[in-house]
């Protein structure tokens, strides 16, 4: 790998690393909080190689890791958890049979798979984050500003997230490398990729937007050429790409049906109830509709709706997620705790607009050069960059009206590389006395990371820089702490 390249990859390793020993840490100074939520018993037996996987990595089991862990062990048995996409459970379940089998001699397979499930989540976040360096050299045509963008991922705030049995690194990775093919025009495994993303949270649904954007740009392009050369080959052509792209969405949306359809056949059909009942938790709630199992005779309202869905009526009912529904006075802590993501993101989105407007008015389709412009735009401004605008308004509108406030945080850090294209540029300009990297030197330190150089020269760095690097350390320091130890965090 080049000078860059490797540098990206050195750090994502290295912040995972860093990652791992604070959570060791935290976790076993401070006393757990009960916070009363999902944490089932481990029904097996408990010996000298599961105790030290708990020294090690037992923070990383907490709030939706226990629901991860469960499904990966035991699948869908109870009601509450189809609002849990299955991509990353069987993952985590495959590998912890397939090739990390030898954890097994050692420790129960609740230990095993949490193993797994942190070392597959360090391999998909040192993916994804040489992902992004790819697609940020695609999309901003700058080098340097796709290294910056690589290292400000891998300290992102939501870091815990994307180390715990959570499944924010796979969906980083497969998101951001389909985002990268279709920047490669590679339509085909851009819709398998969105696809994976899925099955893994329901917003992936949304990167079909990519596919509907890339085809209305080129039919765009071609109709401007076809105004003065027209044919009917030219007509057949642009049918064929449109029932294409038809088909390319109807694939992404096709796992989130699925699973819905998965859940209504367990629940709202004829069902082996002896077969399902045999994997269900003996110490759940009999009289809990969170905790109902499959084969129930209990029917869930769900299944009497027009078009039936699991996961709207779990998110609906027992998170209570709907529309300005989580906008109460108590809520003011966490509207507080995610104010710096909204902030940020607001602010790329405004800021976009504003040096771009002529470009968002005709909603990236229009001519990508301004008057006087003598060679396209790069970096932040680039015209390529405004599907992604698009992408991070539209989650962050509907993340902020319609979501748990505090969980936007990890909610847009695991879906959108513009958040880290517009914190590069944020905190692009060095200290005078710094000197420019060199993608070739093979000096060790830091001298390769101007990341750590700005942390190093803290003082002599903007206010601007200082503010950005510093919500994204602190929320890497304390979110670490609390979430490891059962604290509210994002």
């Amino acid at each position: 790998m080049a000078g860059y390249e490797e540098e990206a990859v050195k750090f994502a390793v290295f912040s995972r690393i860093l990652l791992i020993l604070w959570q060791m840490v935290s976790n076993n100074l401070i006393p757990d909080h009960n916070a009363g939520v999902f944490n089932p018993p481990v029904r097996h037996p408990v010996g000298l190689g599961d105790h030290f996987i708990n020294v090690l990595f037992g923070g990383f089991s907490h709030w939706d890791s226990a629901h991860f862990l469960y499904i990966a062990e035991n699948g869908y048995t109870i009601q509450k958890h189809f609002a849990f996409f299955p991509l990353f459970p069987i993952t985590v379940k495959s590998v912890s049979e397939t090739v990390l089998f030898p954890l097994h001699f050692f420790m129960n397979g609740h230990s095993a798979l949490l193993v797994t499930a942190v070392a597959v989540n360090v391999l998909f976040f040192v993916a994804a984050t040489f992902v992004l360096f790819k697609l940020s050299i695609m999309t901003l045509h700058d080098r340097q500003l796709a290294l910056r963008t690589a290292l400000l991922f891998c300290v992102n705030p939501a870091g815990i997230f994307m180390s715990a049995a959570y499944s924010e690194s796979l969906f980083a990775f497969v998101s951001f490398y389909g985002m990268l093919a279709m920047e490669r025009k590679q339509y085909l495994p851009a819709t398998l990729l969105f696809a994976l993303s899925s099955t893994t949270r329901s917003n992936g649904i949304v990167n079909c937007g990519f596919v509907v954007f890339f085809t209305a740009k080129e039919l765009v392009s071609r109709l401007r050429l076809f105004l003065m050369e027209f044919s009917l080959q030219d007509v057949l052509m642009m049918m064929v790409k449109l029932v294409s792209t038809v088909c390319y969405v109807l694939a992404i949306l096709a796992p989130f049906v699925a699973f819905q359809y998965h859940a209504y056949y367990l629940y709202c059909s004829e069902f082996e109830r002896e077969k399902a009942l045999l994997l269900w938790h003996p110490l759940f709630p009999t009289d809990n509709e969170e905790y109902l199992p499959p084969g129930s005779t209990t029917i869930p309202p769900w299944c009497n709706w027009t078009v039936p869905s699991a996961y709207s009526y779990i998110q609906d009912s027992f998170w209570e997620v709907g529309f300005l529904r989580y906008y109460q006075l108590k809520q003011i802590p966490n509207f507080v705790l995610a104010a710096p993501m909204v902030a940020l993101c607001g602010s790329a989105v405004y800021s976009y607009c504003r040096v771009n407007w002529s470009l968002c008015r005709t909603l990236g389709l229009g001519a990508e050069r301004k008057e006087g412009d003598e060679k396209p735009r790069t970096g932040f401004n680039s015209p390529q960059v405004f599907v992604y605008i698009a992408h991070l308004g539209f989650l962050l509108l509907f993340g902020v009206t319609n979501m748990h406030i505090q969980v936007v945080t990890r909610f847009l850090a695991s879906s959108s590389p513009l958040i880290y294209w517009y914190a590069a540029h944020l905190t692009r300009d060095d200290p005078p006395h710094s000197k420019p990297i060199s993608a070739t030197s093979g000096n060790t330190g830091y001298s390769n990371n101007p990341v750590l150089q700005q942390i190093h020269n803290w003082r002599s760095t903007r206010r601007t820089t200082q503010a950005v690097l510093g919500y994204f350390i602190l929320y890497n320091v304390v979110g670490v702490a609390l979430h490891s130890n059962f604290f509210n965090w994002t």
